[in-house]
Formats: C-alpha cells, sequence, structure tokens
C-alpha cells in the first residue's frame, strides 16, 4: 500500500500487487479495508510505507502518518508480526555504492499503539545506521 501519487511514479509495482491509497480522499477508507482483509490471512505480508512516502536514506527521524496504522491495529483480529526494514547505501571509496539491507521481525505487545511502532522503528533505523558507520 503506497501514497497515489508514489505509485504512479513505479508503476510496475502494480503487478506485484501494490495498491493506492489517497490522503482525504473517500476511496482511502476502501483501501484501508482491503489492508486488513489481505492481513487476516497468516500467509499474507502487507508492505507499507508508514511515513506516507520513500524518504531519503539521509532521514534520522521518521514520522509515520496517523490514520493507516492505527486503523489497521484497531481492526486487526488475529496475530500478525511486523518486519522492519531499513536500506543504506553506502558509497564509501568505492566507484560503485553498496547497499546494505537491514530486517528484523518486531514483536507487537498487547495494545501497542502506531506512535509505539514509530518508536521501536526509529530506535531500530539508529542501530543500523551505527551499524553501518561502525559507531
Amino acid at each position: 500500500m503506497m501514497l497515489e501519487n508514489e505509485l504512479h511514479k513505479t508503476m510496475h509495482l502494480t503487478k506485484l500487487g501494490a495498491f493506492s491509497i489517497e490522503k482525504g480522499k473517500r476511496t482511502s477508507f476502501e483501501s484501508l479495508i482491503y489492508s486488513v482483509e489481505i492481513l487476516q490471512n497468516p500467509e499474507n505480508m502487507l508492505l507499507l510505507f508508514p511515513q506516507g512516502e520513500i524518504k531519503s536514506i539521509y532521514t534520522r527521524q521518521f514520522i509515520f502518518e496517523k490514520g493507516a496504522l492505527t486503523y489497521i491495529l484497531k481492526k486487526m483480529k488475529n496475530d500478525f508480526q511486523f518486519v522492519f526494514n531499513v536500506n543504506l547505501i553506502d558509497y564509501s571509496s568505492k566507484r560503485r555504492p553498496e547497499i546494505s539491507v537491514y530486517f528484523k521481525t518486531h514483536t507487537l505487545e498487547k495494545n501497542a499503539t502506531a506512535d509505539d511502532i514509530e518508536g521501536d522503528f526509529n530506535r531500530y533505523a539508529k542501530e543500523c545506521l551505527a551499524k553501518q558507520t561502525g559507531e
């Protein structure tokens, strides 16, 4: 699930199952309902950018858009997992950049909120950056 204007930039993602949400539009509610339906099946995965758009790798503090994640958390009846993903590009002294891809399965605490998840993600992103820079 991604913002309509972001999806238009990368239409090939629709072939992989990407669908859009338009902030402030009536159709956004349909997208949210569809998201919850997808997650009802434990075999499914939903990829979303909770900050609302793809951000620069130089972003240090991610701020999640309110609404979508809160709705999903409230409507889900079964347990599900979050998998945090951080991608960092390093040019170093090499001619071609290297990408480091970090994943972490995040276990939800009972009654977790979108703010809790945002904080956990930001802590993980800082850990990844520290690992990347050797700090």
